[in-house]
């Protein structure tokens, strides 16, 4: 698994424990469907099916849309990550800061380096 991968999938976890914090709290705040279709989206990235990143950014394209309240909850970069629609969501400077962390990831990949996702991001802030 890449590290962007690996990155992005600690996110989308971190976001399934935060909504299901509040599920905890509130019932009626997120469906139990959206917990569900966050797990598939999970288990499809950790399997490596191609699926995954299209089931991920429907997901999140439909919280944006019909579920804003939610919103909160969803780290900023996962809607880079899934893309398409999800990047109307996404201010135009956190847009160019995205793609700067794209063009350095691209960089230490063409030195043979690995690139911290987590620490570039922090250092971009």
């Amino acid at each position: 698994m890449s590290e962007r991968l690996d990155y992005h999938l600690g996110l989308l976890k971190n976001t399934q424990t935060r909504l299901l914090n509040a599920s905890k709290q509130d019932s009626t705040a997120i469906s139990e469907e959206i917990l569900q279709q966050l797990q598939l989206v999970i288990d499809q990235l950790v399997q490596q099916t191609g699926s995954g990143y299209e089931s991920g950014h429907d997901l999140l394209a439909n919280i944006a849309t019909h579920h804003p309240q939610l919103m909160p909850a969803i780290d900023r970069d996962l809607l880079w990550f899934f893309g398409g629609d999800c990047l109307h969501f996404l201010a135009d400077d956190e847009i160019e800061r995205f793609q700067r962390l794209e063009d350095m990831a691209a960089e230490a990949e063409s030195d043979g380096k690995t690139f911290d996702y987590q620490a570039a991001h922090g250092a971009l802030r």
